[in-house]
């Protein structure tokens, strides 16, 4: 039984609006917390949700939207699966990060592009650990997770955590360690070359009314120009070039039937991560059938998997 319900669509947002989460049963919580208060920004804001009892502290799953990178919230659906760590024991943390959204005479946010939402993301985790005590969290027990474009973020906030190139000192927090301890990556981009290629190649989806939608290159936008043109700018982007021997253990779960993010965006991932780390240091599991953001990757039975495998990387 799933941990939250739903509020109804507005219908007025539009065809591809995504539910939002009614959290009212939790009364433990923090909404709209500004993560960098040294720098404050309307899309750098964090939920906190505590379990209804215990004084903690308590291991923080630490989520990011999907979204394709223009789009979602850090109070959609699709971070409600990680609601259902919160009744074993667990914090969320659920964050709100720059966006590369379309603007109305258009094209796309350029505050949103790479890195600037990589930067917003390890802040977050950082300002989680230096406020740790304020809001009942084990800052010896972080997890990211995210799908999707979530996916590549709670990798990116995860890889070489207190490298100065992967982050923005101006934001506030640059003493305090980035570190996490896991990573849960659903469905996630990975190599944005890979992720290009594929997007640039599948056809349009059918819509109910008939018609043909095709999807905006999303690797594109969020990196700012064609990752196929400039490969060492996409490389340097992804979670490729940040891998090493010290990334935390992952795991990696996708929809072999994916048609959004390719499944071989986890596959390099986990080959790039076993290279350097060792193959202890990630498991994939690969689901026939399931397509992207399948709502089977949140069954009960997926969840319990998730956070037995979190206990056991949390040594809890």
């Amino acid at each position: 039984m799933p941990y939250v319900k739903f509020l109804p669509v507005d219908s007025a947002a539009g065809g591809f609006a995504m539910p939002l989460i009614d959290a009212s049963n939790i009364t433990r919580k923090w909404l709209d917390v500004d993560y960098t208060p040294a720098k404050p920004h309307p899309s750098r804001k964090l939920d906190i949700y505590l379990p209804e009892t215990g004084d903690g502290p308590f291991p923080a799953i630490i989520a990011i939207h999907g979204g394709a990178f223009w789009g979602g919230a850090k109070n959609d659906m699709q971070v409600a699966a990680y609601f259902d760590f919160i009744p074993e024991g667990f914090a969320l943390v659920s964050v709100e990060q720059r966006l590369c959204a379309q603007l109305p005479g258009g094209g796309y946010d350029p505050d949103g592009l790479f890195p600037n939402p990589v930067f917003d993301f390890r802040a977050a985790i950082r300002f989680c650990r230096a406020n740790a005590a304020k809001y009942k969290l084990d800052p010896a027990k972080f997890v990211t997770a995210g799908g999707s474009a979530g996916g590549y973020h709670s990798i990116l906030g995860a890889v070489q955590p207190n490298n100065p190139a992967l982050y923005d000192a101006s934001l506030g927090w640059a003493d305090v360690d980035g570190s996490v301890q896991a990573v849960l990556d659903w469905f996630g981009v990975g190599d944005l070359v890979l992720q290009s290629k594929f997007t640039d190649e599948t056809p349009g989806m059918k819509l109910p009314d008939g018609t043909e939608f095709k999807m905006d290159n999303y690797a594109d936008i969020f990196l700012g120009v064609n990752a196929r043109e400039n490969e060492n700018l996409a490389y340097f982007a992804g979670p490729d070039a940040w891998i090493d021997k010290d990334v935390p253990p992952v795991l990696l779960q996708h929809g072999v039937a994916d048609e959004i993010v390719p499944v071989e965006c986890s596959r390099k991932l986990a080959e790039t991560i076993a290279s350097a780390a060792g193959a202890d240091r990630v498991i994939l599991e690969e689901f026939e059938g399931y397509t992207h953001g399948d709502t089977r990757f949140n069954s009960g039975d997926n969840i319990a998997r998730c956070v037995a495998w979190v206990r056991e990387k949390l040594g809890i």
